[in-house]
């Protein structure tokens, strides 16, 4: 054999073991990659919304139409896909809880998140179950106690419960309500059995054709919720949220801080409970705010307080007379602010304390509207000692 045959001889070997090993290491790599993206259970770490979802965050009335639970609750496989709420949560980021999230505001607001800012309509029944399933299963994501869902989520989630703040503060403060099944209820269901006009238990003022949500068991509302506003942006929300509902019913009270004048002189009961519920939910929001700290999500409970400010819109402050029309529930949240909340550390210092949020807003209102004292007084204690035992059930 020649010397350059032998040459080619070599050159020829060393290709095919070249080629061998690198289609070795291609089949290593294709068996180590997806080893190394598995989590203990065997699935991938996180996975993307469904391609379905682009089409949701698009069309509200499709959304609501394909992630709907069913009347009974139990088809809830397209919101459990959306969410991901079973095996490898869902990746943060524009395919995964930025589009799940989009696709869960059209459902159960009935506007894309682009169209916030559009007058808000009655809520669905559709719409309604779509937000009671989805608490139902974010809060049953995670075997611990608390929920753990992806908090990429939470800006979307505060969007949906603020649609939905009225049966959202009902739900944190007293969870399901008395033997009521169903996930939603309308206004006329939930009228008292007198049919006297004597109240209304999902809605103080009833406008006469909105659906509410009736979130799920015990605590269940609250757990999410608290787990949602640990984001300053989303806690900036529901606050407002809240606090416009807030103004919303004060201002709406006779002259006597009774929902209705027909109502006995004593009859401050309903006044009560509706005070307690604002004064728990801005409690519970403040306990989110001291999780966020201690689980490390921000820095400081400073950085907490200014990233606030820059997302609130402002303050609220009920009119200085009674105010006699009816809204639909569904437009609380889109209330425009009377005030700026202003800017700087005392602003931020002054917002963030719930206290003073809602008791300057109360006292201001019972001057206005000349409260009789013995009366407001009563109302002021009711409202502190439920906002202390809030705070206390950290």
């Amino acid at each position: 054999m020649s010397f350059l045959s032998r040459i080619r001889g070599a050159a020829s070997r060393r290709t095919v073991l070249l080629a061998g090993a690198g289609v070795l290491t291609l089949a290593l790599l294709a068996v180590l990659v997806p080893a190394l993206l598995l989590g203990e259970d065997g699935s991938d770490e996180c996975r993307q919304a469904p391609v379905s979802a682009r089409a949701q965050a698009r069309d509200p009335e499709r959304a609501a139409k394909e992630l709907d639970p069913g009347e009974g609750v139990n088809r809830t496989g397209s919101l459990k896909r959306l969410l991901r709420t079973n095996g490898s949560p869902l990746c943060e980021g524009a395919d995964g809880t930025q589009l799940a999230g989009r696709a869960l505001v059209a459902a159960t607001t009935g506007r894309t998140t682009a169209d916030q800012h559009e007058p808000a309509r009655p809520h669905t029944e559709r719409a309604a179950r779509v937000a009671h399933a989805a608490v139902l299963l974010l809060s049953e994501g995670n075997k611990s106690s608390r929920p753990d869902f992806p908090l990429g989520l939470n800006p979307y989630l505060a969007q949906m419960f603020a649609s939905y703040i009225q049966d959202t503060s009902r739900g944190v403060m007293l969870g399901a309500v008395r033997d009521w099944k169903q996930p939603t209820v309308t206004d006329e269901e939930a009228a008292y059995e007198d049919r006297s006009g004597s109240g209304n238990w999902a809605t103080p003022f009833p406008a006469g054709h909105d659906v509410h949500v009736v979130f799920p068991e015990f605590e269940t509302a609250k757990k999410v919720v608290r787990r949602v506003a640990t984001s300053p942006r989303a806690f900036a929300t529901l606050y407002d949220a809240e606090r416009a509902r807030y103004a919303w019913y004060l201002e709406r009270l006779t002259d006597t801080a009774q929902e209705r004048p027909e109502m006995p002189e004593s009859g401050t009961l309903s006044t009560e409970l509706e005070l307690e519920q604002s004064a728990t939910l801005v409690a519970e929001l403040m306990t989110s705010r001291t999780l966020a700290v201690k689980e490390g999500l921000v820095s400081s409970s400073d950085a907490f307080d200014r990233s606030v400010l820059r997302h609130t819109r402002g303050l609220y402050h009920p009119a200085d007379h009674r105010i006699r029309t009816r809204p639909s529930a569904a437009t609380l949240a889109q209330r425009h602010p009377d005030a700026s909340a202003g800017n700087g550390a005392k602003a931020a210092e002054r917002l963030m304390d719930g206290r003073v949020q809602l008791f300057a807003v109360f006292d201001a209102w019972v001057r206005e509207r000349g409260i009789p004292e013995g009366r407001a007084q009563r109302l002021r204690v009711k409202m502190d000692s439920r906002y202390a035992n809030a705070l206390r059930l950290l």
